[in-house]
């Protein structure tokens, strides 16, 4: 496969696990808002406010499970980029590559 069509997958695999990553996020934030307003409306049943607590710890799994696999597919990227190095023309994609691979290194790994 090409090597520029191979960096482009790359990309974008990245882009969505970190989309992926993010909306869990955003759910887990939601889920806490459920779970606090179940637990302060008396009308609702201890039932039903142990459900809502499984569903947020079942979104915190998610949390972690999205963050493990991106930071899984940066190494990986950062290893493809460092093994075909030859490669590099210098073209847009290349530098599109470079850059990606340093901003998720910035964010998601020198940040843990």
């Amino acid at each position: 496969m090409d090597i520029k069509k191979q960096l482009k997958i790359k990309i974008d695999s990245l882009n969505r696990l970190e989309k992926d990553f993010k909306l869990y996020q955003k759910e887990e934030k939601q889920q806490i808002e459920i779970v606090d307003s179940f637990k302060n409306n008396p009308e609702k049943d201890i039932y039903d406010v142990k459900k809502q607590e499984e569903i947020l710890d079942e979104s915190k799994a998610m949390i972690l499970d999205a963050l493990t696999r991106l930071v899984e597919s940066i190494f990986n990227f950062s290893k493809f980029l460092e093994e075909n190095s030859d490669k590099n023309d210098d073209s847009e994609i290349w530098k599109n590559s470079i850059d990606t691979i340093e901003k998720y290194f910035e964010t998601y790994v020198n940040d843990q």
